[in-house]
């Protein structure tokens, strides 16, 4: 529960989630094993040309929250969308900060999943980051323009080539300089958040960082 301000989660719940803690990877802020030693790049960084700045999952893609994320997303239980995104708000982190961030993205959903679904779980969650911090959200500047397999069917080296050209920037041209948090609800890979943070970047963002409610370990 350490690092968490103004959450509005009871406390029984918040006991059975689970949440990195340190050491953890640097840049894509994976948790390590061992409590021991200082956080290092893990061996996925160091090998790979990730495209965002950092990335920040609250923790593992398990129990309690893997519960929570599948009957929020799966399940149209949007009512789930306030207190996940309150736990996206009052997250902190030495190396993370919300104090630079200009625009609040979320990850788009291609208008055939939207449709199926009915609304985007990374937008709801959006919002809520949004109304806390009072930072501007930007449901439209990223859309997705091809239908891809869903990245769990996939091996690591598949899902970056599905991702492959599946976003755009609306807007030719993004301000200089601008400091972009990507919100999603599960980093899997990377792939996903890596694709949208490389068009975002090429538009002209100076830094994109990436918070999700979970990490697929």
């Amino acid at each position: 529960m350490d690092g968490f301000q103004n959450v509005r989660v009871c406390s029984s719940c918040l006991a059975n989630l689970i949440f990195f803690s340190s050491p953890k990877c640097p840049k894509c802020g994976i948790g390590f094993a061992t409590s021991e030693g200082l956080g290092h790049l893990c061996a996925r960084c160091l090998n790979n040309e990730l495209h965002f700045t950092l990335a920040r999952a609250l923790g593992p893609y398990e129990g309690l929250m893997a519960e929570l994320i599948s009957r929020f997303k799966y399940q149209g239980a949007t009512y789930l969308a306030h207190p996940l995104g309150m736990l996206l708000a009052g997250y902190k982190d030495a190396d993370f900060s919300l104090a630079n961030i200009d625009l609040l993205v979320p990850v788009p959903l291609h208008p055939r999943r939207l449709r199926e679904r009915g609304f985007n779980q990374s937008l709801l969650l959006a919002r809520v980051v949004s109304r806390v911090h009072k930072i501007p959200l930007q449901f439209d500047l990223l859309e997705r323009i091809r239908y891809t397999q869903p990245q769990t069917q996939l091996s690591g080296s598949e899902r970056e080539k599905n991702m492959r050209g599946a976003f755009r920037v609306r807007k030719n041209h993004l301000p200089s300089g601008i400091n972009i948090l990507l919100i999603d609800d599960v980093f899997t890979s990377g792939a996903t958040v890596g694709e949208c943070a490389r068009v975002l970047k090429e538009a002209g963002a100076r830094q994109v960082q990436v918070l999700t409610l979970a990490r697929a370990i």
